[in-house]
């Protein structure tokens, strides 16, 4: 199985922290943060911060914008400190916001959070976006790229791509990616996507447990948006309900929308179309990782969406 991480480990980040703040830190901890970065807690003159390292310095200008953005408005990003580069890495600071990530959290308690959770979302999807604004992944100049949002879907899987997935169609000869199974879902999804609204919501892209930082009660940071993008705010939604079906977050969701006497247009529609995105991306990437097992816990929810 192949890893996309960043090759390093407790005693070298330890150093290279030491190195970047020219000065001791204390309780180097590492976060299984991802699936391309580094991540690592530390004390720091009795603050705790959080240091992500990558080999792509963009998301971290652009992670910078949004918060700068963002924090404004009130949606509960942890603040940026600095971004720079060590040697070859790129690295971003950031306050260490208090509590956990929702998925250290028990089922019961998380269920308890949801309230505070749905206020944070709502906060989101009310963002004002300008509607001269493009849609698709937000640049570090806070822009989008495509003039509809399924032209943007289309880009996402397209045959020829840069980075990371530049070439990946040979997955299909060269690895046990079927395109039969990833076909029947892609054009299922583009149907799909037809119900989604004119308007442009500001979309996390990232939007999971793991993302989402709690104290046990109020939602203290949403972190990690180098997925951000412009287009429909379900698709958010569909990524929680993707990887934590058993929350029923889809539902309490709804029904608050309900209960302010506000409904979500082609609810069920918009939810399906963002959890086959999901899959179909998630179906490539395991496949690139050669995780089989991965693969088919995959194709296995895809089935029973």
């Amino acid at each position: 199985m192949k890893s996309f991480k960043l090759d390093m480990d407790l005693h070298t980040a330890h150093t290279i922290i030491e190195k970047i703040m020219e000065d001791a830190v204390s309780n180097v901890e590492s976060i299984n943060f991802g699936e391309l970065s580094k991540v690592f807690s530390y004390q720091y003159k009795g603050r705790a911060y959080v240091i992500h390292f990558n080999n792509n310095g963009e998301r971290f200008i652009k992670d910078e914008y949004l918060y700068q953005k963002l924090s404004m408005l009130g949606i509960p990003i942890p603040r940026i400190e600095r971004n720079g580069k060590f040697n070859d890495l790129f690295f971003s600071i950031s306050e260490k916001a208090s509590g956990q990530s929702l998925v250290a959290y028990p089922e019961d308690e998380i269920k308890k959070i949801l309230p505070s959770l749905v206020i944070e979302y709502k906060k989101m999807t009310e963002i004002p976006i300008d509607s001269s604004e493009k849609y698709g992944a937000v640049n570090h100049y806070g822009e989008g790229a495509f003039d509809t949002w399924q032209e943007y879907i289309e880009s996402f899987f397209q045959k020829d791509q840069d980075g990371f997935w530049k070439d990946w169609y040979t997955l299909f000869d060269h690895s046990f990616l079927e395109k039969e199974v990833f076909d029947y879902y892609y054009e299922m999804m583009m149907e799909l996507s037809l119900y989604a609204p004119k308007e442009k919501y500001l979309v996390h892209g990232d939007f999971h447990l793991g993302n989402i930082i709690s104290d046990g009660k109020n939602i203290t940071g949403i972190v990690d948006w180098e997925m951000a993008m412009y287009g429909d705010f379900m698709f958010d939604l569909a990524n929680l309900h993707f990887w934590a079906p058993q929350l029923q977050i889809p539902k309490v969701f709804r029904h608050t929308w309900n209960k302010a006497g506000e409904d979500i247009p082609y609810f069920r529609e918009r939810l399906k179309c963002g959890m086959l995105f999901k899959g179909i991306d998630a179906l490539r990437f395991f496949a690139k990782k050669e995780d089989k097992a991965a693969y088919e816990m995959i194709k296995d929810k895809l089935s029973s969406i």
